[in-house]
């Protein structure tokens, strides 16, 4: 698309620079910002045709950019509301910002049931905690239970400090019928998450087992694209499984909610049969309905000719993520052990005028079998459906990478083909039982598919 819109672009200024000769006197007309937003959601947008028959509200640039969008884009949240893919902002926003400071911990909320309170209260829980981050300074891990906030109940009205602000204090428990400790925690600041979170090589039974939790499709240091830091340690991560001999592998997607295309495409070859490699990965069709083919691009060194792949996934499983499992299907065996994904089979791209910057919409993602009916999300393989969100099924989070840890015991099990052994995991109270209300990593910033 790029490169279209580059030979577009060079045939425009010599249409220009010919009206230019002929009529030097012709006024020149910067574009405003509504009539390129205008334009490009008329054009470019996937669901262009509808954004034309919409009404626009031209009274800001954000209230126009949304007047346009379709409904198809993005999803209903629990709460009522529309939460759009696509989105708008200032250049000079804070929201890039606030988005790599934080106190360094994913966490889901749970309200108490039974409350008699008129603002409802939560328990919060730790997903998971990045290193060298004010949380992990203070000692905070993967399944800490949070009571209270700064001495008060969690509560819709505060429980978005928890993502990050100035120093806090927490009543954190291991488990909810313990008596509380307090843990004060230094002020958010900026975090760099490398996507590779967790990896370690492990034993089934005699088969030596790769693991892995990526957590974002990126490439390098500071969101920047161009920077392969992180893809280069990914290549240097499957030649280290590749050389320690795996030939079985878990790759946890549970907290990965997409990013950028040739991460994806990386990824995949390192996973995918070697025989395959260089093959189709996927297509993306825009709002023309062309595609474009994208292949796998793992190196040999790093390939490790797998015949099947064992996937951890939770909702929050989106995008890119989604990509990778649907586009190894066609050429591999793919066990999805967890819960339905998102069901983003689309993809964004980012773009800049003025002050502002949008990353709208304008790829749907295709296997290499035409496969892209997803919607609704990526089914379980049958039999292996869990939630460990769910207290009932799973009450203890163990760290990522532990052979004991609820989902990835799973995994192993089934590698050997025998039953999951996992921690044990006491009967949990009825306040927190059921579906997190709320999950930080709904409101995590997710780099567009393709720049």
């Amino acid at each position: 698309m790029k490169r279209n819109r580059l030979l577009w672009g060079c045939l425009t200024a010599l249409l220009a620079l010919a009206a230019c000769e002929d009529d030097t006197s012709a006024p020149s007309k910067e574009t405003t910002t509504e009539e390129w937003l205008t334009q490009f959601l008329h054009t470019e947008y996937l669901w262009c045709d509808e954004a034309k028959e919409k009404t626009p509200d031209a009274s800001s640039p954000e209230r126009l950019f949304y007047s346009l969008l379709s409904d198809k884009d993005g999803k209903d949240r629990a709460d009522g509301t529309h939460y759009y893919y696509s989105y708008i902002e200032k250049k000079t926003s804070t929201k890039s910002i606030d988005a790599t400071s934080s106190y360094g911990f994913e966490f889901v909320l749970y309200q108490v049931v039974g409350d008699i309170h008129a603002d409802p209260y939560y328990y919060a829980r730790i997903l998971y905690v990045l290193p060298d981050t004010p949380a992990s300074r203070a000692g905070l891990q993967r399944g800490d239970w949070l009571f209270y906030l700064n001495g008060e109940r969690i509560t819709s009205s505060n429980y978005r400090q928890l993502a990050n602000g100035g120093a806090i204090e927490l009543t954190v428990s291991r488990s909810t019928t313990q008596l509380g400790r307090k843990v004060k925690v230094e002020a958010s600041e900026p975090v760099e998450e490398n996507p590779i979170f967790k990896d370690t090589l492990l034993m089934a039974g005699n088969t030596k087992v790769g693991y892995l939790a990526y957590n974002q499709f990126r490439s390098g240091l500071g969101g920047d694209a161009s920077d392969g830091t992180y893809d280069n340690q990914l290549r240097d991560l499957f030649q280290h499984f590749r050389e320690a001999g795996a030939t079985e592998f878990v790759l946890d997607l549970r907290y990965n909610g997409g990013g950028l295309l040739s991460s994806a495409q990386l990824l995949a070859g390192c996973l995918a049969p070697a025989a395959h490699r260089g093959s189709t990965f996927c297509y993306l069709e825009d709002s023309r309905g062309r595609k474009d083919a994208y292949p796998m691009t793992g190196s040999y060194g790093g390939n490790l000719d797998l015949r099947r792949l064992f996937v951890l996934t939770s909702s929050q499983t989106a995008s890119a993520s989604e990509a990778v499992i649907n586009g190894l299907r066609p050429y591999m065996e793919v066990i999805q052990i967890g819960e339905r994904t998102e069901g983003k089979n689309v993809g964004s791209i980012h773009e800049e005028h003025g002050e502002w910057a949008i990353q709208p919409i304008v790829y749907r993602i295709y296997n290499a079998k035409q496969q892209s009916d997803y919607a609704s999300g990526l089914v379980p393989t049958a039999g292996y459906a869990c939630d460990e969100l769910k207290t009932s099924q799973n009450a203890t989070l163990l760290p990522l990478g532990d052979p004991k840890e609820f989902m990835l015991a799973k995994a192993l099990a089934a590698i050997q083909g025998t039953t999951a052994q996992t921690a044990s995991a006491p009967t949990a109270p009825a306040a927190e039982t059921g579906e997190p209300v709320y999950r930080s990593l709904a409101d995590k910033p997710v780099p567009p598919l393709v720049y």
